[in-house]
Order: C-alpha cells, then sequence, then structure tokens
C-alpha cells in the first residue's frame, strides 16, 4: 500500500451513508407536517394578518436558529481540525479516519489546509450569527413601517395633513 494514502474506514463510510438517508427520510416525512403549518398560516393570515405574522416569524427564528446551530457546530468541527492539521503538519491529521481513500499532504499543502478549514470555520460561525440576527431585525423592521403606516392611516382618518 502507497504510504502517500489515507484508506478509507468502510465502517465510517457505511455508517455515514445510513446516517444521511435518515436525515434525508427524516425531511420527507417532516416536510409535509410543516407545509400543512404554513398553509394555516396562510388561512390566519386573511382573518388575523397580526397572529399569522407572529406564527411566521416563529416559523422563521426556529428555522434560522436550527440552521444557525448546524453552523456553529461545523464550524467548531473544522476548526478543531484545522488546530489538529497545523500541529501535525499533515493533512488528514493522524488518527483521523476518512470515507474514501485520501492522499495524505505534509508540509505546504498540509499548512495551507489547515488555514483553509480555519477560514471556513470563520466564514461559517458568521453566517450563524447572521442567520440569528437577521430574523429579529426584520421583524423590528417591520413591525416599526407597520407601526408608522398606522399612525399615517390614524392622521388621513381624522383629516389632519400628513407630513
Amino acid at each position: 500500500m502507497n504510504s502517500g494514502i489515507v484508506p478509507a474506514d468502510k465502517n465510517l463510510r457505511k455508517k455515514f451513508f445510513i446516517v444521511l438517508g435518515l436525515l434525508v427520510i427524516a425531511v420527507f416525512i417532516i416536510l409535509p407536517y410543516f407545509n400543512e403549518y404554513l398553509e394555516q398560516i396562510k388561512q390566519v393570515s386573511e382573518e388575523n394578518p397580526g397572529v399569522a405574522f407572529k406564527k411566521s416569524m416563529f416559523v422563521l427564528k426556529a428555522t434560522l436558529g436550527f440552521v444557525s446551530f448546524l453552523l456553529v457546530m461545523t464550524g467548531i468541527y473544522s476548526m478543531s481540525l484545522a488546530r489538529r492539521t497545523l500541529k501535525s503538519g499533515q493533512y488528514p491529521p493522524p488518527g483521523m479516519r476518512v470515507i474514501r481513500d485520501t492522499r495524505l499532504r505534509t508540509g505546504t499543502q498540509a499548512k495551507r489546509a489547515g488555514i483553509s478549514l480555519i477560514a471556513l470555520s470563520c466564514i461559517l460561525i458568521i453566517f450563524a450569527c447572521f442567520f440569528l440576527y437577521w430574523p429579529y431585525a426584520f421583524e423590528k423592521t417591520v413591525l416599526k413601517k407597520k407601526s408608522s403606516g398606522e399612525k399615517i392611516m390614524m392622521t388621513v382618518k381624522k383629516g389632519g395633513e400628513i407630513g
């Protein structure tokens, strides 16, 4: 066997595809319930737009919160992998199992891989922070515009001037 190749771990590959398959099945099971909930929000919006807005914001916050959690976990793992890569001077680091045969990178190539993983980690964590912040900023902006729109409508109804 070539010493420049890290052989694939067949058990890890099998586990990876099983977990991936279970995730796909879970998405297909959850998706109809999610669509039904969104349809209920759509029906409520005709009767009571305020309640529908709050329910939609809850769905948006929960979904983006979950996505942010996944991004942060991936960022932390990438940062850990980058640290081990830079410390050992090789990628993949010693003892790491891989799902396919992987060429061993040492020296400058390993350093580049480590730095790339650090950059990836930072980008993922920044996206996670954005996804956590954005729904709250969006909600605040919409509510602000809504309240200023109500003030304008009240002024018009009273016969006052707008401005």
